[in-house]
């Protein structure tokens, strides 16, 4: 992923304050040839990438070196570009002295970055010679590939593309099996292999109508072959419980009051569980042991389960229907194939159709009726509306069957994506466990923090950051699992098991991203190719560990790490962790200077310190449930904020780069109108609060110029008042849990009658 890391360097650069001043004095100079020379070499990489793939081991080693030389020249860049930033925010007669005179330690720091700089560019100058020895030309058409322009990403919206084609009758079948029949509790088992369709048509099951009519509490929950049975049983009891003010005590529950609180609640309903991706046989008993959590009250509650073992579907102790899902027939397949390759809104711009269905349905049928093959190829094929394109494929088939079919389409495709900056979004995917349901605006914050969506004169980064989400599931290599009603674009997305795999066996050949969990073998944070450098880890369900990291790690994921001590981390752009205790937090992430992304959900006993000013680059800070020193108003780049009871920034510190804010106040700000210092904000788009309770809160004329969406929760006041020109783009309001004094004012109904309340 050389390319992705040139690209995204040069972005970043091109963007630091670090050109723009004299107070570094040769320093600057030495970041121009610098930022040259990555230019140039950004011209060799698409040939140099070309050459990597046909299996030159050398040209392989030259792309990591040029990874490695790419982000430590942005390491320095930016090093001197955040001295100029501290100094140039320091308050008082030392703040005077730092921005018009160089003190002792500032020069120091200079001599040591231009030390570095010219290291790096001995580094590169042995770079190109090795460029010369392994005769890799110059592409000079190479700047097309970071184009955005040129990805054909015609949609925008991203509908739910759940395709239940040649399912029809087995959708029927399980919905009646689940709401008919025995009143005693019972189990419908889906049994298939894997890309077979089983969790697709579970979920149009557990979406449906009659499902939902029918039963009282439903709950989905993911299984897969790593499990904690506790991490299992609070999930399911978080989505039981009506009280949603309860769910943060869940976390501080054993295992026998999770056990008896789901007992409680379910014995008094008619509920569904879903299971999805069971493979072992004891886990009905594992998670039904002791105290029976899922009790039978006879009131045709049901089980609902997906395997791909059939001992699995028979193992469990009560009445259960299995249904073996059967491969796609040829007619089938052909209906899933045509309707990715072929879509209806094409079909009369294409000439020779005839050919075109000869050679698909050739292609159909070496697919051998297995769904996710279907789609995955007919959505790559569709972007290749050629008929040698397709012929060439067919004369290319492997022939081996199931695993290394599968994963020559996935690699096709994956080279077909239309630059570099959609492969490194999609390789970026399998940081997240398997089976995790992703939030696309988690993702957009994660992708953007990394510096893989191109600035583009048409489209804000957001924008084009939801147009690849829309791509990569217009290509299969997704599936939408929630759609936002209004705005009609993917709010939450999961990764097929088949093309996680794929993706994390690329994404570690390459040295992008190493995965380590529990069952890894050797020291934790070992990388699983000793000969790779990583840049990206993502761990999952580690406890009790230090974790042994690279130094010069940018991204580093976490989920279920219990009691594990961070390293010191200088260079970290990406802190994503969930449901887990990093005993050192506060001690180490003042030094994370480079750091653009924090997330820190589920996490228990941490707090962010004040420290947390120093970070001069943040952009996204999504930390609900901690404790955040007001200093975080002091950082000037953030883009996306999250904080529960939290002061409000003052007018003198309100970073103008905000889009999407959602906080509480502290106790003894709680009556204080909020609007009048948040609708000066010229790029908030979304805005979130909860437990205000002012007296009047009023939006003022020309206020929140750019704001979509407004939700008020569990806020209280007497009066409100709105004056015409305010919140000119709204399309969104919601309440929850308010008291309003009085009705809507009238400026809401005149100007935004498509808003939902």
């Amino acid at each position: 992923m050389a390319q992705s890391a040139v690209s995204a360097v040069l972005g970043n650069v091109g963007n630091l304050a670090v050109q723009e001043t004299s107070f570094l004095c040769g320093v600057t100079l030495e970041v121009a040839f610098l930022k040259y020379e990555l230019i140039r070499l950004q011209g060799y990489l698409r040939d140099a990438e070309s050459k990597r793939r046909s299996g030159i081991e050398t040209v392989a080693i030259l792309l990591s070196q040029i990874r490695d030389a790419a982000y430590q020249a942005e390491n320095v860049i930016e090093a001197a570009d955040y001295m100029k930033k501290r100094n140039m925010i320091k308050k008082g007669f030392m703040g005077a002295i730092s921005r018009y005179a160089r003190l002792p330690s500032d020069l120091n720091t200079l001599h040591k970055i231009g030390v570095e700089i010219q290291r790096i560019r001995r580094k590169l100058d042995e770079i190109f010679q090795s460029i010369e020895r392994l005769n890799i030309d110059l592409d000079s058409d190479h700047v097309m590939d970071d184009s955005v322009e040129d990805c054909g990403l015609m949609h925008q919206h991203c509908k739910d593309d759940v395709t239940m084609v040649g399912f029809e009758d087995e959708y029927k079948e399980i919905v009646d099996k689940l709401v008919e029949g025995e009143n005693m509790l019972s189990v419908v088992s889906i049994v298939a292999m894997g890309g077979a369709g089983k969790t697709t048509l579970a979920r149009k099951v557990y979406t449906s109508s009659g499902v939902k009519q029918h039963f009282q509490s439903l709950v989905w929950v993911t299984v897969s072959q790593k499990f904690k049975v506790i991490d299992l049983l609070k999930e399911i009891l978080k989505q039981i419980l009506s009280d949603e003010d309860e769910s943060p005590k869940i976390d501080d529950m054993n295992e026998y009051e999770v056990r008896k609180k789901i007992h409680d609640i379910l014995i008094q309903k008619r509920y569904l569980l879903v299971l999805d991706d069971v493979w072992e046989t004891d886990t009905w008993e594992q998670i039904n042991r002791t105290i029976k959590a899922f009790p039978d009250a006879a009131n045709c509650s049901r089980v609902l389960l997906t395997t791909r073992k059939g001992d699995v579907a028979n193992h469990v102790e009560m009445p259960t229907h299995v249904h073996a899902l059967k491969s796609l027939d040829e007619e089938k397949s052909w209906l899933l194939f045509s309707s990715k390759a072929l879509p209806s809104y094409r079909i009369s711009g294409i000439r020779d159709l005839d050919k075109y269905e000869e050679l698909g349905r050739k292609l159909t049928r070496k697919c051998d009726g297995l769904p996710l093959a279907l789609a995955v190829l007919g959505s790559y094929l569709s972007k290749n509306l050629n008929t040698q394109a397709w012929t060439d494929v067919l004369l290319c088939w492997p022939s081996s069957k199931d695993t290394q079919m599968m994963r020559g389409i996935i690699a096709r495709s994956y080279k077909d994506l239309p630059n570099h900056y959609l492969r490194s979004c999609l390789l970026y995917l399998a940081a997240f466990p398997e089976d995790y349901i992703i939030s696309v605006s988690a993702l957009i914050n994660l992708w953007i923090a990394e510096g893989f969506i191109p600035h583009t004169p048409r489209h804000t980064v957001e924008k084009t950051a939801r147009m690849y989400v829309s791509e990569l599931a217009q290509r299969s290599f997704v599936q939408v699992v929630q759609t936002s009603i209004i705005h009609e674009y993917a709010k939450e997305i999961r990764i097929h098991d088949i093309i996680r795999d794929w993706c994390i066996e690329e994404a570690t050949k390459d040295g992008f991203l190493d995965v380590i969990h529990e069952t890894t073998s050797g020291q934790v944070g070992a990388s699983s190719s000793h000969k790779q450098i990583f840049y990206r880890s993502s761990f999952h369900n580690l406890s009790g560990k230090i974790l042994h990291a690279p130094p010069n790690l940018r991204a580093l994921f976490g989920v279920g790490l219990s009691s594990v001590s961070l390293p010191e981390l200088r260079f970290l752009r990406v802190l994503h962790v969930e449901n887990s205790s990093l005993e050192n937090f506060d001690e180490v992430i003042g030094g994370c200077i480079h750091l653009r992304h924090l997330r820190l959900r589920g996490c228990r006993d941490m707090i962010v310190p004040s420290s947390i000013r120093k970070l001069l680059y943040l952009q996204t800070i999504d930390v609900p449930n901690l404790y955040v020193s007001s200093s975080v108003w002091d950082i000037p780049t953030l883009r996306y904020v999250h904080l529960y009871s939290i002061s409000l920034p003052r007018r003198v510190q309100i970073p103008q780069t905000l889009r999407e804010l959602r906080m509480a106040p502290h106790d003894d700000e709680a009556g204080n109108d909020p609007m009048p210092i948040l609708e000066m904000l010229p790029c908030l788009v979304v805005l979130e609060l909860w437990s205000y309770k002012p007296a009047t809160m009023s939006f003022g004329a020309q206020g929140f110029p750019c704001l979509q969406k407004l939700r008020l929760e569990d806020c209280v006041f007497n009066k409100w008042t709105m004056e015409v020109g305010a919140m000119p783009q709204l399309s969104c309001l919601s309440f929850s849990d308010c008291m309003l004094g009085e009705e809507i004012p009238d400026g809401f109904c005149t100007f935004h009658a498509s808003a939902s309340y």
